[in-house]
């Protein structure tokens, strides 16, 4: 038995597969050994060591600045919130499944009362016909992202010319066989098509892919729980922690502060090449925030992080960590901020209230500014027209019964006008325009003007359509259009003879290539109009208005609606002496708006709004820069309300324009030291010389006159500043037209005014940190810009700085907002100081003579405003001013002043655009500085009724 065992194992082993066995059994014991070491000795830290080889960089986002008043009461700052974000998701891979769960989050969203913040370049209107949401340029790069393509000049000239329904039908579909797109399912409604587009379009727009999409911000616990919960379903789908942006007193100081959003794509085509903004970054979009991005933003910090095959975070492998903003000192004084904005409002209700009478009289509008007056008729349209009652309101579910009332009166009234202009407009029709009512030829020439705004009438313009050319354009010499122009025609027969020589845009009646005559094309034309004025809300209000004038909406009825609609709070007693006549609707809305419970701001009437800017004449730094009315920048920045936005756009005062820096007007007699300057400096007056007012100056013709009537005799140039003798500068305006031989140039007046005019820097912006417009220094007419008329044309902060130059006799500041900028250590990375030069052209003597006239013009005997100021326990010196617009609007209302006169500290610059009178803008001057100076009550100036004015005089003007 021992021989056989043995016998074999010699044959096994002379055998030639011995070594290959036994190198196969060492090598699998190898392999046996190394799997058990990895797998069970090491292989908690293999594990880790094959999900470190997923990686992932992404930004941290830096902290915002704060902003502060020059007292350190902080005006802006951040406050954390959860944002809903978005990112692609390779768990994702068909455009069903991306498509759907985009729909199952915008579900969710709006659910909990979100709304999807990203931005598109199309949206639907109530029509449910598609446009376009940006123009010009903003379209063509959006053109240009859609088709992918890398510059705007790669774009086809059909793509170029795409329209809003074909760009998205691209995006639906692309071109399906080679590039399908987004593939949406024509299952889902348009609306949610165009929803589901948007965020599609904000992932396949993303750069870099990694950075997260913030599609809604601010949401609610309740929306962070739901995201949470529903995560399975919703890969790519996140919740981030974002800081909102809050501001204090925000009404007082929005358009000095500005407020931040979203970058848009306009935006980041704007920033250098090596920004590190993207389209998920916020942004300051005016004001400070904007123009201090720069110091606010801080620096993004960088981190790379490790997850694993399914995308979960595991560590942090790098991180470079955020700069936080710098934080913002202004010059601006927030206690002055707030109290000038209610003294403000407390003077124009009061001037509303002393030209606001109980009858349809309108005073001498249309023929003269000087004695305009407001119906109350126009006050209670204006609570319409203003969008202080939501008409939209009266056909809501939950209408009050007047609602439903006011509605039907509405609608019959609406079939009377469409009537009218049926029989107006018809084919036949001869009625020329003045032929009708007055009430119908307003509605005919709105019909035209509607006609040329929607580019159906090809005005005096070439127009491009979809893919032509409409070369013909409204021949101004055509004897039919003169016809029309000149009434001898209807609307009628010149829209039927505008359609056969290609004045309309058949593109727009929807016709496609079907042929049709002339009349029939006119009758598509008529339909056309008479949906358009349906849909159209300005149309609307034309119907209202005609209802209040015409006493089928009394004035009873509009006082009740602003209780049913919450306008005002609800008070049965008010109520019910409204509807039994105790309490007449003049007395009751007067009696309002005299409470201030109605504002200007949301009446819309002149006057509605005025700036103040306050500086320090020192330094040159703004201490209060004010424009009334304002708006609440917290709901722009934050989207708390989303329909806010569209309500500020609509409001008929323009709220979120800074006055102050954006409106200009002509500085009328403000502008008469430049004017004395010049004179005095070019020799052409001599310090103590007199000219006497001959009322009509006839060296011009058509020969203006003094604004007032009798003569102000022989006065010498401080006296021309204390009354505001428009002659007296008239002739200052010839002389320094006349050249050396004698003969006068007007040409030549208006460089010398000019050449005045930018010592003072009214040719060049104030320098402040804020958009602001260009001046406008006269270029027609040296006689009439010598009184600040002409083209003249400057903003109340361009007004202040010229007015702080003549204050210091000579320091011209470039006027600042910005006192310091300091980082978060506390470091002061900016120390800021208004640059300044001095006007070194003007002597002394004359600087003497321009403060001594305008000394005299709040304190002189024969100044019309120097009654103004004769309780105060200092001097002050201004200069008043009233520039005429149109016959029908009143006057714009300014005072420029320093004080006190002896050692000035302040300038005041005051504006009430269509103010009716310079003396409205003095008593308002007068109660700025009492508040500065602690002259009265603080607390009595701040707040109670409106102040009416003192002076109601149509004389009280220059």
């Amino acid at each position: 038995m021992i021989d056989i065992i043995w016998e074999k194992v010699k044959q096994i082993l002379s055998s030639r597969l011995l070594p290959i066995s036994l190198i196969f059994i060492f090598l699998f014991s190898l392999l046996v050994n190394r799997i058990f070491t990895l797998q069970i000795v090491e292989g908690e830290e293999h594990s880790q060591d094959l999900s470190l080889k997923y990686t992932k960089t992404r930004e941290i986002k830096s902290t915002r600045g704060n902003i502060y008043d020059r007292n350190g009461i902080l005006l802006a700052y951040n406050k954390l919130t959860y944002s809903v974000v978005l990112e692609e998701s390779t768990e994702l891979t068909t455009n069903e499944e991306k498509n759907d769960m985009l729909y199952q989050l915008i579900l969710l969203l709006e659910k909990y009362g979100n709304t999807i913040e990203s931005e598109f370049g199309i949206a639907v209107d109530e029509d449910g016909k598609l446009y376009f949401t940006v123009d010009d340029k903003a379209e063509l790069r959006f053109k240009r992202d859609v088709y992918g393509k890398r510059s705007v000049d790669e774009l086809t000239k059909d793509q170029k010319a795409a329209t809003a329904e074909e760009v998205f039908e691209y995006l639906r579909y692309g071109d399906k066989k080679y590039n399908p797109m987004f593939n949406i399912s024509e299952e889902y409604s348009l609306k949610d098509t165009l929803k589901i587009m948007t965020l599609r379009y904000a992932i396949y727009t993303n750069y870099p892919k990694y950075n997260q999409i913030i599609i809604s911000s601010n949401v609610s616990d309740e929306t962070v729980a739901a995201i949470y919960e529903n995560s399975s379903t919703l890969p790519g789908v996140g919740i981030a922690q974002q800081t909102n942006r809050v501001y204090n007193d925000s009404i007082y100081n929005s358009q000095i502060l500005g407020y931040t959003g979203l970058i848009n794509s306009d935006e980041l085509e704007g920033l250098p090449e090596d920004s590190e903004y993207n389209n998920s970054d916020i942004i300051g979009k005016t004001g400070i925030e904007k123009v201090y991005e720069s110091y606010l933003a801080g620096k993004k910090g960088l981190e790379t992080i490790s997850v694993n095959s399914a995308g979960k975070f595991l560590d942090v492998l790098e991180r470079k960590n955020p700069v936080a903003g710098g934080d913002v000192y202004l010059t601006i004084d927030d206690k002055l901020q707030k109290a000038y904005y209610k003294i403000i409002e407390r003077h124009l209700a009061g001037i509303l209230l002393s030209k606001i009478n109980n009858s349809t009289d309108a005073g001498t509008r249309g023929t003269s500014s000087k004695d305009i007056r407001i119906p109350i008729y126009d006050v209670y349209f204006a609570l319409i027209n203003n969008n202080v009652i939501d008409v939209n309101a009266f056909t809501e579910d939950d209408a009050t019964s007047l609602e439903k009332q006011v509605h039907q009166k509405f609608l019959t009234k609406q079939d009377e006008v469409l009537g009218e202009l049926d029989n107006l407009l018809d084919i036949n029709s001869t009625t020329v325009n003045s032929a009708a009512s007055e009430e119908m030829q307003d509605y005919l020439s709105y019909i035209y003007e509607k006609l040329e705004d929607s580019d159906v009438l090809i005005a005096s313009k070439n127009q491009i359509s979809n893919d032509t050319m409409l070369v013909s354009a409204i021949d101004q010499d055509d004897s039919t259009y003169k016809d029309y122009v000149n009434d001898k025609i209807s609307l009628s027969k010149f829209l039927q003879y505008a359609i056969s020589k290609n004045w309309i845009d058949l593109t727009k009646l929807n016709i496609g290539d079907a042929y049709f005559s002339t009349d029939e094309l006119y009758e598509k034309l008529l339909d056309y109009i008479k949906k358009l004025l349906l849909e159209d809300n300005t149309f609307h209000k034309k119907i209202y208005k005609d209802l209040v004038y015409s006493y089928k909406l009394s004035g009873t009825e509009i006082c009740l609606l602003l209780f049913d609609q919450g306008v005002l709070k609800y008070n049965e007693e008010e109520i019910s002496k409204l509807e039994n006549g105790t309490t007449s609707a003049y007395s009751f809305i007067t009696g309002k708006i005299k409470k201030l419970e109605i504002t200007p701001a949301q009446l819309a009437l002149d006057p509605c709004s005025a700036s103040i800017v306050v500086t320090d004449v020192k330094t040159g730094d703004v201490l209060a820069l004010v424009s009334y009315p304002s708006y609440d920048n917290n709901k722009f920045a934050n989207k708390i309300d989303p329909g806010y936005y569209t309500k500020v756009n609509n409001d008929l005062t323009y709220p979120s324009i800074n006055r102050a820096t954006k409106q200009r007007t002509a500085p009328g007699s403000t502008f008469k030291m430049v004017t004395a300057t010049a004179g005095l400096e070019e020799g052409v007056l001599g310090p103590a010389e007199t000219i006497y007012d001959h009322y009509e100056f006839d060296k011009i013709t058509p020969s203006p006159h003094c604004w007032s009537t009798a003569s102000h005799g022989s006065i010498d140039v401080t006296t021309a500043l204390e009354v505001s003798c428009n002659y007296f500068f008239y002739e200052l305006g010839w002389r320094l037209g006349l050249d050396s031989t004698g003969v006068n140039r007007d040409q030549l007046g208006l460089e010398k005014l000019a050449k005045y005019a930018s010592l003072y820097g009214l040719d060049r912006k104030s320098g402040i940190e804020l958009e602001e417009a260009e001046p406008k220094i006269s270029d027609e007419g040296s006689v009439r810009s010598a009184i600040g008329q002409g083209t003249n044309s400057y903003t109340p902060v361009q007004l202040a700085r010229y007015l702080t130059a003549v204050a210091t006799s000579g320091t011209l500041y470039d006027l600042t907002l910005i006192d310091k900028v300091v980082d978060k250590d506390g470091s002061v990375i900016l120390d800021n100081k208004a640059k300044s030069k001095e006007i070194k052209q003007v002597s002394d003597s004359t600087w003497n003579l321009v403060h001594e006239g305008m000394y005299k013009v709040a304190n002189g005997s024969r100044s019309s405003s120097s009654y103004v100021f004769k309780d105060l326990p200092y001097k002050v010196a201004g200069k008043t001013g009233t520039a005429q617009e149109s016959t029908l609007r009143a006057n714009h209302a300014l005072f420029l002043s320093y004080g006190p006169y002896e050692n000035p500290e302040i300038s005041v610059a005051v504006v009430i655009p269509n103010g009716y009178a310079s003396g409205n803008a003095v008593e308002l001057a007068r109660d700025i500085y009492s508040y500065y100076f602690d002259v009265k009550d603080k607390d009595k100036l701040v707040n109670g009724d409106a102040i009416l004015p003192e002076s109601d005089s149509p004389t009280f003007t220059d």
